[in-house]
Parts: C-alpha cells; structure tokens; sequence
C-alpha cells in the first residue's frame, strides 16, 4: 500500500516531525497566500490556484527556495518529491494545512 507524498510538521511534542495523513482542505485565505508567495520567485507573476508551477516557469532552484520559505513561514517542511508532485498553489496548500498541528 502506498502513502501519500510526505508532510512533515516541525518540532511536535519531542521535537521531531511528525507524518499527517488525514484528507484536508485549505483555506481559501492560505491558497492565496501560497498563490502571492509564488509570483514572488516567479517574477512577479499573477499566479491562479491551480496554476501549474512547471508551466509557469518554475524551476527545481525556485521550487527549493518556495518550500524553504513555507517552512520558515508556516512551520512545515514539505519534501521535494511532495512539492513536485502537488504541482499548483491550492495542492501546496493542503499538504501546508495537513503538516499544521490542529488548533
């Protein structure tokens, strides 16, 4: 049986990630916000939900510096493979909301 790509939440209870594998669905607010981080290394570009990075211009330099900075920003360290696979602004965002700790 195969898992999901990976998402790992930074820092649990002993400090080590920790795998999410519940479904769930982003905000409406979050895919914006990942939309706006992408047109940042994208230059500047109007970046849609279901844009698809590669499409857009994007890049293995670019995709390594986006999940750097969603792990700086939301506390998540998603995995290149996860990244790659997801492809658009809205599948980021769920795997960001999967790797958050519930409130």
């Amino acid at each position: 049986m195969e898992s999901g790509p990976q998402v790992h939440q930074r820092g649990g209870q002993d400090g080590a990630a920790e795998e999410q594998t519940a479904p769930v669905n982003a905000s409406v607010s979050l895919v914006q916000e990942i939309s706006v981080l992408w047109g940042e290394y994208l230059n500047g570009c109007e970046v849609g939900a279901d844009d698809d990075f590669f499409a857009l211009g994007g890049n293995s330099l670019i995709g390594i510096q986006i999940i750097d900075r969603v792990s700086q920003d939301y506390g998540v360290e998603l995995s290149v493979r996860a990244f790659y696979l997801a492809q658009t602004p809205a599948r980021v965002a769920e795997l960001i909301a999967r790797g958050r700790p519930l409130p």
